[in-house]
């Protein structure tokens, strides 16, 4: 069914392309080697004939980008989005931080970097077009995107400490679109956290991006992630890992910046015995809409996935998240559960939850479970009964809520970050 325009379905304020991109999209070409022009021709033929999601569709009923003129926002197909900042931090055995080089081999820039010093590694990263055809929000990062993230370690390589990569976008009424890969080879183990801000301005601004993650066999990932856009920005991303035999990959993400920012995270656990652990932890407030996407797809025997996502709304915040669980009928021996836990604070705060499974083995274990609620008017009373004054209860009990997620970041100063602002947010 086509959305027409005023549609009660219709989420954007416009149903086709701006068509200033078909020139963006042209001379974004250029930045390409002739190798991958062809993909990036058919990722843009695929946007040409996808429409713009609606309320038809159950993941998208709830959001609203009508406020973004996508038509007024700038877009220069020459001009990288981006800025990197990496480190690579570690602790000696008297907990004292440095920084240090990275290991021979591994490569930590940007997409354009990579194409001028590495074109070959270039091309075998961005060799997997399984995301380009999914949807129009997927193709059009596919096509247009100019720079992005790359992460590779080579095979065997351990990282020890944190890589720390800030992505730093130029969103000030503009458009960006990014393309990020991170790839460890069979053996690899890297501690990685990706933090993505914006340079503050004064108009709304719009990311789209995706990301790859690629688990070869046996490699080992830890992903810690921070969403933390300025409050007048416009967010969709989509990132997907794929596991091989035996990766484990543990994934925490927190969502806290963005006016309204629709993020998906799905897991392939596609070789035998391979392991994911997802924590996510969001804080919607002053009318934020933040919509989280997960799926855990099962399609290798004995593989494991355990999910636990949390928010805590307030102040018109609105919090929403879907979350599936598939398990194909080759699968068998697959242990899986997702939770979902939500905090209500006001009555202005919104709050959505939809878990799901969809399972074609019967030799398997998976559950999932959904809670919302207030502050639990008895922790509330047993704190006051101490002394600790009706606020500051409040903030120990919500602190204490989103603690799980929090402790599972790796870096100490990154788990403070993350308090603070939640805290912040909370005595405003």
């Amino acid at each position: 069914m086509t959305i027409t325009v005023n549609s009660p379905y219709q989420i954007f304020a416009q149903n086709e392309l701006p068509a200033s991109w078909k020139k963006a999209f042209q001379e974004n070409l250029s930045n390409f080697p002739h190798q991958l022009r062809s993909p990036l021709k058919s990722a843009w033929e695929i946007a040409l004939h996808q429409e713009f999601p609606s309320r038809k569709d159950e993941s998208w009923r709830w959001m609203d980008y009508k406020r973004l003129n996508l038509e007024s926002l700038m877009l220069d197909p020459h001009l990288s989005p981006m800025s990197l900042g990496v480190s690579h931090v570690f602790r000696d055995e008297e907990n004292n931080s440095f920084t240090n080089p990275l290991p021979e081999g591994v490569v930590v820039t940007t997409l354009k970097e990579l194409f001028a010093s590495n074109s070959d590694l270039a091309l075998k990263l961005l060799s997997d077009q399984r995301l380009v055809s999914e949807e129009l929000f997927t193709a059009l990062p596919s096509a247009l995107a100019n720079d992005g993230l790359v992460v590779y370690v080579p095979r065997g390589v351990t990282i020890d400490g944190v890589v720390q990569c800030y992505l730093d976008l130029r969103l000030d009424n503009r458009l960006a679109f990014t393309r990020n890969v991170v790839w460890l080879e069979e053996g690899a183990n890297l501690t990685l956290e990706l933090i993505w801000v914006n340079k503050l301005g004064s108009q709304a601004g719009f990311h789209n991006g995706i990301m790859d993650v690629h688990l070869s066999d046996r490699s080992i990932l830890h992903l810690d992630e921070r969403q933390q856009f300025d409050l007048q920005t416009w967010n969709i991303s989509y990132e997907v890992a794929y596991l091989g035999a035996d990766a484990q990959l543990n994934w925490n993400y927190a969502a806290v910046g963005g006016d309204t920012s629709k993020n998906y995270i799905r897991i392939e656990m596609e070789g035998k015995g391979s392991q994911a652990n997802l924590n996510g932890v969001m804080f919607p407030v002053n009318g934020q809409v933040v919509n989280l996407d997960t799926r855990q797809n099962h399609w290798a025997e004995q593989t494991y996935s355990n999910l636990l996502f949390k928010s805590v709304a307030s102040q018109e915040g609105r919090s929403i998240w879907h979350g599936m669980i598939y398990v194909d009928p080759q699968a068998k021996k697959t242990d899986a559960y997702q939770s979902n836990k939500n905090l209500i604070l006001d009555q202005s705060a919104d709050v959505k939850s939809v878990p799901g499974l969809e399972i074609h083995n019967d030799d398997v274990k998976c559950s999932h479970g959904a809670t919302m609620g207030k502050i639990d008017a008895e922790e509330l009373y047993y704190l006051q009964a101490r002394g600790i004054p009706a606020k500051e209860a409040e903030l120990l009990i919500v602190e204490g809520f989103c603690n799980q997620v929090i402790q599972s970041f790796a870096l100490e100063t990154s788990r403070k970050e993350l308090i603070d602002r939640l805290m912040d947010r909370l005595t405003v």
